[in-house]
C-alpha cells in the first residue's frame, strides 16, 4: 500500500518518502524482534509485556505502528485510484483482493509454524507457498505485469492449491491437514484494512465522520473486552479484528492521512504538516493516557498488547505519529533524499519482504520460538 502525494493540476504525483522510510524501519524492526523472541537472556525491552502487565515495550509497538502506517496510506492510495478514473466499486475490488491476500498469507504462515512434513521438506514448502502468494497478488498491474498477469496468477493459484494439499502439519496426534488456527498477524492486518478501506470509500474525506468512527471503534473494543458483546462463534473471529482495537488504529492513521493529504503539495507546507502531525500525536497520547487512568476499574483500560487494549492502540499510534513527524521533517520538509537502500526497499515492499524472510525460516524454529515466548496460541500476541 504505497502512499503517493496527491497530484494537482500543476504538480506531479510523487511518493511521500517519510512514509516509506517509517514503514521500512518498522518492518526491519519487526523481523529483528521476531528473531529475538524466545532467545535466552534477551533484554526485557525487546520482549513482550506479559498478559497481566500495564505497560509496553518497543516490541509491543511494532505491530500497531504498522497498522497505523497502513491507515495513513489508505486515503493516498485509494484517493489516487479515484482521481485516475477508477470507480468506487473498482477500488473496493482492489481492497478486497489485497485483504484476502493478507488473510491467505496469514493462515498459511500460521500453519507453517506447526511444522511441515509429508511429501515436501519445510524449506521447499515455504518457498513454494511464498512464490504462489507473490504470483497471485504481487504482479504489477502495469508494464510487463499487464501482459503476463493472467498466466502468472494462474500459476500462483496452482502452486497455492498444491502446497495446501501437500501440507502435513505436526501436533500431539501426529500429522494434521491445513487448518485455520487463527488469522495470523498478516490476516489481522488484512481484516482491519478491509474494514477501514471500505469505510473510507463510503464516507470519503470527512474528518468529522472519521473522528466519530474512531470513537465508535474504541467503544466497541472496550465493550467487547468487558464481555458486553459476546460475538457469535462464526462471525466473531472476523468482526473482532475489523471493529476492534486493530481497526481503530488503522482508522486513526486514515484520519491523519485525510487531514494532511490536501496540504502536502502546497509550497512551504512541510513544517506546518510536521507541526500538525505532532499535534495529532499529542491528542492520541492524551486520549490513551486518560483511558489508562481507569486501569483499576477494569483490565480493558490497561496498556497491554496481548489483550489489544484501546489505550495500547492509542498510545502506540501517538508514538508512531511522533516518529513520523521527525522523519517527515528530515525527508520531506528538508528534502533529504539519500537513505539506506535497504530501508527504502523495505518500505516500498513490506509484505513481500516479510513473506520472503518467513520462507527462509524453518517451521520448527518458528514453533520453538513462539512456544518459548508463551504467545503462540494468542491471536493478538505475535508481531
Amino acid at each position: 500500500m504505497s502512499a503517493p502525494v496527491p497530484a494537482t493540476a500543476d504538480a506531479p504525483r510523487a511518493r511521500v518518502l517519510s512514509i516509506d522510510l517509517l514503514r521500512g524501519a518498522d518492518v526491519l524492526l519487526m523481523l529483528f524482534v521476531n528473531e529475538v523472541a524466545g532467545v535466552a537472556g534477551a533484554p526485557a525491552f525487546l520482549l513482550h509485556k506479559t498478559a497481566d502487565a500495564d505497560g509496553m515495550t518497543i516490541t509491543d509497538l511494532v505491530f500497531p505502528a504498522f497498522l497505523f502506517i497502513v491507515g495513513i496510506a489508505v486515503p493516498f492510495a485509494l484517493g489516487g485510484r479515484l482521481r485516475r478514473g477508477h470507480s468506487r466499486l473498482e477500488a473496493w475490488r482492489h481492497v478486497v483482493t489485497r485483504a484476502l491476500a493478507l488473510v491467505a498469507m496469514g493462515v498459511l504462515m500460521v500453519n507453517a509454524e506447526h511444522g511441515v512434513g509429508g511429501v515436501l521438506s519445510p524449506p521447499v514448502w515455504n518457498v513454494l507457498m511464498t512464490l504462489g502468494v507473490l504470483l497471485v497478488w504481487g504482479v504489477p498491474d502495469d508494464g510487463w505485469g499487464r501482459l503476463r498477469k493472467p498466466w502468472l496468477r494462474a500459476t500462483g493459484v496452482a502452486l497455492l492449491v498444491f502446497v495446501a494439499l501437500a501440507y502435513r502439519g505436526v501436533d500431539a496426534t501426529g500429522f494434521i491437514q491445513l487448518r485455520p488456527y487463527w488469522w495470523g498477524i498478516l490476516g489481522l492486518i488484512g481484516w482491519a484494512y478491509l474494514g477501514v478501506a471500505t469505510l473510507y470509500l463510503l464516507v470519503g474525506d470527512r474528518p468529522a465522520v472519521l473522528t466519530g468512527l474512531i470513537g465508535l471503534y474504541g467503544c466497541v473494543a472496550l465493550a467487547d473486552a468487558a464481555g458486553g458483546l459476546g460475538w457469535p462463534a462464526i462471525p466473531g473471529p472476523i468482526v473482532g479484528p475489523v471493529l476492534g482495537t486493530h481497526g481503530m488504529t488503522v482508522l486513526a492513521g486514515t484520519l491523519l492521512g485525510v487531514l494532511l493529504r490536501r496540504h502536502l503539495n502546497e509550497r512551504g507546507s512541510g513544517w506546518r504538516c510536521a507541526a500538525g502531525i505532532l499535534g495529532y500525536a499529542a491528542a492520541l497520547g492524551a486520549a490513551g493516557l486518560l483511558l489508562n487512568t481507569l486501569h483499576d476499574l477494569h483490565p480493558a483500560f490497561r496498556v497491554n498488547k496481548i489483550h489489544a487494549t484501546v489505550p495500547w492502540g492509542l498510545l502506540s499510534a501517538a508514538l508512531t505519529c511522533a516518529a513520523w513527524a521527525a522523519v517527515f521533517v528530515v525527508a520531506d520538509a528538508l528534502g533529504q533524499r539519500r537513505w539506506p537502500r535497504s530501508l527504502v526497499i523495505a518500505g516500498e515492499n513490506p509484505l513481500a519482504l516479510r513473506e520472503a524472510c518467513g520462507a527462509l525460516r524453518t517451521p520448527s524454529a518458528v514453533t520453538e520460538k513462539s512456544t518459548s515466548s508463551g504467545y503462540s496460541q494468542r491471536p493478538s500476541a505475535p508481531l
